[in-house]
């Protein structure tokens, strides 16, 4: 029976010092800081703070893009400004009024700066005095549109329209009315400027029996 659980006794140490892992020496201990400092002293140190005024680095540009070029973004403003056409609204007359002028198919400003004043050069004050109707494109007019022109007060034509009343029929139309009338379906924007009111009333539609007014002259100043 002793000799049995002397033999337990035996394995159970054999076995237990088996699984232990051998203890370490104080200097082994010392190694092991020294290695951990040393792998500390290594690391990378932290990125620094930078802000929005301070200059990116060659990586940053590369993840996040170029920055604008404020001065090529100025360069680009002023070509833009050289190219549009200037303009010079200046009075023509000491003593002036504003006459309408109507556009007529064909007309351009050009052609019509040598009519009303001889001198073609004269267009740019005609295109200033009327940019916010004709637009960005001065080439672009549209007959029977009005534009304002500078004539000497005591020579302007400043005439109202005149006008005489229209019964719809069944089957008219602005169009056909303007051509019938007037000798050009295209003048039926004035038709539609002079009765706008009329014609918005009823949902824009014209209905027989419905009263138009029309104009004795299209341009009461020709």
């Amino acid at each position: 029976m002793k000799k049995s659980t002397l033999l337990l006794m035996v394995f159970f140490f054999v076995s237990c010092g088996k699984q232990s892992a051998p203890p370490l020496e104080l200097q082994d201990t010392k190694s092991a800081q020294n290695s951990s400092e040393f792998e500390r002293a290594k690391l990378p140190a932290p990125q620094e703070v930078t802000f929005a005024a301070e200059e990116s680095s060659n990586a940053d540009m590369q993840e996040h893009g170029p920055a604008i070029d404020m001065d090529a973004d100025k360069n680009t403003v002023a070509e833009q400004q050289k190219n549009e056409i200037k303009i010079d609204p200046e009075v023509l007359f000491p003593d002036f009024a504003w006459e309408k002028y109507m556009v007529l198919p064909d007309d351009y400003l050009i052609k019509i700066a040598k009519k009303e004043y001889g001198d073609f050069r004269l267009w740019r004050n005609i295109y200033a005095w009327n940019k916010d109707d004709i637009g960005n494109n001065p080439n672009i007019i549209y007959p029977y549109n009005f534009l304002n022109i500078q004539k000497e007060r005591v020579s302007a034509k400043t005439l109202e329209p005149t006008y005489f009343a229209y019964t719809v029929k069944s089957g008219d139309n602005l169009w056909n009315i303007s051509g019938e009338k007037y000798g050009d379906a295209k003048s039926w924007i004035i038709l539609l400027w002079d009765n706008e009111e009329t014609i918005k009333a009823n949902a824009g539609i014209l209905t027989p029996g419905m009263t138009l007014k029309l104009r004795e002259k299209l341009d009461p100043n020709a």
